[in-house]
């Protein structure tokens, strides 16, 4: 539906630098996307014991795979000469092979369980109950780093090429997903904040693993940092280099992990290192003449909170 005829020729006349960001976050998207599209249906539905979340948990691989990572595909076909070698290199880069491992490592173990609790399933006491409760509650928050951490600090980096004018296609697309993404963000929120205070067994699961927890965030912190100079590493664009994309991290991961009743202990910035991200988390701040970009404010397929 958004029209990439534009963001191919930017591709072609951008230096390397510009062409090396705008690659390694679109792999790193697509990556990280595809691990969400599959994960939460995966892992969750298997543990859940009410409908209405069971169809949540649906609707959300529906998003992931069916929407956005049909729109990595679409981004990557159009803009590409050969968009097979491109797409190719995403398991090449150890930083993205790194950060998608550091998120599934907790649904494979919660999935070991699950599955060796459906074998045994005639013969009790073979899966501890709290060793299994421990395993979802691990996993609900290393999918809420995906969602609240890895996504939104890949969104300003496409975000910021709109700020210059280029891959305006991209970054529409980039802000449809973004939308689906806050509302993701928002509920895996709230399932974690509900599940302690219905269920003692998770409220213990929290006491239990505090520490591993708060270290499991501060793992993706780094890592984001890390992956900033990696990104930028041959220079930067207009309006955001590693240094500004480290103190987002930080800015966001307090606002993010207080809505889980987690206080962010590291130095911080009171505002917003990145002002214009603003306008493209609220649609109704961004203003458009449609002679000069097209309407994304259409809502088919969209869901609201």
């Amino acid at each position: 539906e958004v029209s990439l005829t534009k963001d191919a020729n930017d591709f072609k006349e951008s230096s390397d630098t510009v062409k090396h960001i705008f690659t390694s976050n679109l792999l790193r998207q697509t990556a990280l996307d595809s691990l969400q599209g599959r994960g939460p249906a995966q892992v969750f539905t298997p543990v859940v014991g009410i409908p209405e979340l069971e169809a949540l948990m649906y609707n959300w691989s529906f998003f992931e795979t069916n929407i956005h990572s049909r729109s990595y595909s679409h981004i990557i076909r159009n803009i590409y000469n050969v968009p097979k070698d491109v797409f190719n290199t995403i398991h090449d880069t150890k930083e993205i092979v790194d950060m998608a491992s550091s998120v599934g490592k907790y649904y494979d173990e919660l999935h070991r369980i699950n599955c060796h609790k459906e074998l045994s399933s005639e013969m009790t006491g073979m899966v501890l109950e709290q060793e299994h409760i421990r395993a979802i509650w691990l996993a609900l928050n290393a999918s809420y780093a995906l969602e609240a951490f890895r996504f939104m600090v890949s969104f300003a980096t496409s975000l910021a090429m709109v700020e210059n004018r280029i891959f305006i296609g991209n970054g529409n697309i980039i802000s449809l997903i973004l939308q689906d993404e806050i509302l993701h963000k928002d509920w895996t929120a709230w399932i974690i904040n509900q599940v302690v205070k219905e269920d003692p067994r998770f409220a213990a699961a929290k006491a239990e693993c505090e520490a591993e927890v708060y270290q499991l965030y501060l793992d993706v912190i780094r890592e984001e940092k890390a992956w900033a100079d990696y990104l930028f590493q041959k220079g930067p664009v207009i309006g955001l280099n590693a240094n500004i994309l480290k103190d987002f991290v930080d800015y966001t991961a307090v606002g993010a992990l207080k809505e889980i009743g987690v206080k962010y202990q590291e130095p911080a910035p009171r505002s917003t290192p990145i002002p214009w991200f603003m306008k493209h988390v609220d649609t109704s701040k961004k203003q458009t003449a449609l002679q000069e970009n097209e309407s994304t404010n259409y809502v088919i397929g969209v869901m609201s909170d």
